[in-house]
């Protein structure tokens, strides 16, 4: 997309790839298991959605917000949004699983996997040799 802040895009796509390894997994256990149908995989499907858009609309939210002003104004306005974003994916995920009919864990289990995304990142930097963002000097983290 153009004009779009090329951190913003780059940080999607790592938690997308992440949505959807873990996807992958959460498909082989429900096979395993033998409790895997359709409403699995439109659960997961619909749920990976809700978590990537998610992520996606918190970045461009901290993204325009560091444009536009201070890091603790941004930190300010994720905050402020994070109660929409939350009862958004709640309200879609209600959606999914009433009106399709999805699997319930199926369709809730994939909102966890950005934090996971998240939590391996410091890991796979520091294995690639890459210095983690916001440790520069002079930089505020985001908390």
């Amino acid at each position: 997309m153009p004009g779009m802040d090329p951190a913003v895009k780059k940080e999607t796509g790592y938690i997308a790839v992440w949505v959807v390894l873990l996807s992958l997994v959460m498909e082989a256990v429900f096979l395993l298991i033998r409790k895997w149908d359709l409403s699995v995989l439109f659960g997961n499907l619909g749920g990976a959605v809700i978590a990537i858009g998610n992520f996606f609309l918190m970045a461009v939210t901290v993204s325009k917000a560091i444009e536009k002003g201070k890091p603790e104004e941004a930190a300010t306005r994720v905050k402020a949004t994070a109660t929409f974003r939350l009862a958004g994916c709640a309200l879609l995920c209600v959606l999914l699983i009433a009106v399709f009919k999805t699997n319930l864990y199926a369709t809730v289990i994939p909102l966890l996997f950005p934090r996971i995304g998240i939590a391996f990142r410091p890991l796979i930097d520091r294995k690639r040799g890459v210095q983690p963002s916001g440790t520069e000097e002079g930089s505020d983290l985001i908390d």
